[in-house]
């Protein structure tokens, strides 16, 4: 079996997810991956997979979108440069997969070259928003900057007037799949495969001991993953354990507001507001002792709690979309409240000070990230791929 992945974007986490599904498929199938010229997974594809670099990157990630920088002549062509995506007539795949989901000039352009009347199409949905369109304080969070809600409106309008034809949509929580049966989508075209757990920055050889009373947020910084209510926890926390140190590392913005409680309590915090290079991402997750992800609107998986998962590290999160199932049922981390960084604080000093508890819940992280190892994520995968061709083949 051929099979074809569409990697969109250059940045953020989507690449790697990509590159490591790619990676596993590749074991069972002949694999190429059609991606920007530059990709923040560039050294971790597999030599068995194919990779051609066509696209040019755009700035078009939610940091981007937040800074302002997506509406440029330079972002213009390199969205252009998405009609490259022809060169799948030469690959000539059994399947073609939009693993990390798709944009606007990737649909134009299977449209305008007929793609997907060509091949199969599969493509992964990391997140379904419940609305056809996306309401400041809704279904993102009220401090979402108007900008990115305007830009995912549009983004979504398009996909409506330029839809591409697809075989099988992959999501990875039930949650999802309820909001599309919702929408409309015949629930035979669904599949339900959880998130792969990300094992490849162990590969590193950066790890470091555990820092004591030392916590991690981890990702990229944007308003519906909840870093101001992590700050606002901080103080609350140093009351009780006056050494607790909170990590921040990604690139995005940090309120002001914020910038002046660390400034207040410089000794609890380290800041590194910059996209982590691959090589260092095991040394921030070694030395915590937790990881915290305070989201308020992530209703899907986080590639940030598998990578906590691989180090064997605890979590404390919120009680939105999956991830109290994923958290509290497996019992690997603490669930509160979103925003309410008294709750947030209380279970940062109950994981801190209760060495057995985090001992159990880290064995229990580590169970899942042995569960949803890549080689299982991509049997589930082929699977769908195999579904796919016996229904073309039976329609034919």
């Amino acid at each position: 079996m051929k099979i074809a992945y569409i990697l969109p974007t250059g940045s953020g986490g989507l690449p790697h997810y990509t590159a490591e599904l790619a990676n596993a498929v590749s074991k069972y199938a002949e694999v190429t991956v059609i991606k920007p010229i530059t990709t923040t997974a560039d050294n971790i594809f597999h030599h068995r997979v194919k990779v051609i670099s066509v696209f040019d990157s755009p700035a078009i990630s939610y940091v981007d979108i937040e800074k302002g920088r997506v509406f440029s002549l330079s972002n213009l062509r390199a969205l252009l440069s998405y009609r490259n995506i022809k060169i799948l007539k030469s690959i000539n795949p059994d399947i073609v997969h939009f693993a990390a989901g798709s944009l606007p000039p990737t649909q134009i352009f299977t449209r305008l070259y007929n793609l997907d009347k060509k091949y199969p199409f599969v493509i992964t949905y990391h997140y379904v928003f419940p609305r056809k369109l996306i309401l400041r304080g809704r279904d993102v969070s009220s401090a979402e900057p108007l900008l990115t809600v305007i830009f995912l409106n549009i983004g979504n309008l398009l996909s409506k007037l330029l839809p591409v034809k697809i075989s099988k949509i992959i999501v990875h929580t039930m949650r999802d799949r309820d909001v599309l049966i919702k929408k409309g989508v015949v629930p035979r075209k669904i599949a339900v495969i959880p998130h792969g757990c990300y094992t490849i920055f162990r590969s590193y050889n950066t790890q470091k001991g555990e820092n004591s009373n030392t916590i991690l947020f981890f990702g990229n910084i944007i308003a519906s993953k909840g870093i101001d209510t992590l700050i606002d926890a901080i103080p609350i926390v140093a009351k009780e354990i006056p050494e607790i140190k909170l990590i921040i590392a990604g690139n995005g913005v940090i309120p002001e507001r914020s910038w002046k409680i660390i400034e207040k309590y410089k000794l609890n915090f380290e800041v590194h507001n910059y996209f982590i290079p691959n090589e260092r991402v095991g040394e921030f997750f070694s030395r915590a002792n937790l990881v915290v992800l305070p989201y308020r609107g992530q209703g899907g998986y986080s590639g940030v709690l598998t990578i906590a998962w691989s180090f064997g590290k605890l979590v404390v999160t919120t009680n939105v979309g999956e991830f109290p199932v994923l958290v509290r049922d497996a019992d690997c981390g603490l669930v509160v409240p979103p925003d309410d960084p008294k709750a947030l604080a209380e279970a940062i000093i109950k994981l801190l000070r209760d060495d057995e508890l985090r001992e159990r819940m880290g064995r229990n992280a580590l169970k899942m990230a042995e569960k949803l190892s890549w080689d299982n994520i991509a049997k589930m995968h082929m699977k769908v791929y195999e579904g796919v061709l016996n229904e073309r083949r039976r329609r034919n």
